[in-house]
Parts: structure tokens; C-alpha cells; sequence
């Protein structure tokens, strides 16, 4: 792995992560606001700012992925017959690491 591969699967993993708190954030204020079940319907329905926020954010999010797709480690991975395995270790190398306890 290189370090520029390391620093895309991170932004690829970012760009999830803020796609993902946004939705769960929006989901929660619907809820709020349409929190009768005979509101389903509203509450499913985003507002044009919240729409448009997760055009940008999707996009954002799409970007990064075919960004790390098209490294060209991934690419010659993908000719070689060996992306699935490669994709595992960029997966293992950018784990968070956890952190050592306290010995005390």
C-alpha cells in the first residue's frame, strides 16, 4: 500500500462516514417533526435544502470511491485477478488502530 492509497481509502471512508451522519441527522429531526405515524409519508419527504445536501454529499461520496478504485495499485490489481484481496488489505491498513492501555 502507498501512502496516497492509504490517504484516498481514509477520504473515501470520510466521505461515507459524513454521508451517513447526515441522513441519520435528518432522519432524526423528521421524526421530530412528523412524529404522528399517520405522517410517514411527509416524514419521508426531504426539504429541498436537505435534497440538495445529499446530492452533494452522495457525489462527494461517489467521487472518493472511484478515486480509490482508480489507483493504479486497485487497477492492476483489478488486471492481476487479485482487487478482492487487495481491497481487504487497503481495508486492514486503514482500520483504526486501537489504542494501548494504560499499563499503569
Amino acid at each position: 500500500m502507498t501512502l496516497d492509497q492509504l490517504a484516498l481509502r481514509r477520504a473515501r471512508d470520510g466521505a461515507w462516514a459524513e454521508l451517513d451522519q447526515f441522513v441519520a441527522e435528518v432522519e432524526v429531526l423528521r421524526r421530530e417533526q412528523y412524529s404522528d405515524p399517520e405522517q410517514t409519508d411527509v416524514r419521508a419527504m426531504w426539504e429541498p435544502e436537505q435534497r440538495e445536501r445529499l446530492a452533494e454529499l452522495r457525489a462527494a461520496r461517489d467521487a472518493a470511491v472511484l478515486a480509490v478504485r482508480r489507483h493504479p495499485t486497485m487497477v492492476r490489481a483489478l488486471a492481476e485477478g487479485c482487487w478482492a484481496a487487495t481491497g481487504i488489505a487497503l481495508f486492514h491498513a486503514t482500520e483504526p488502530m486501537p489504542e494501548l492501555a494504560d499499563a499503569g
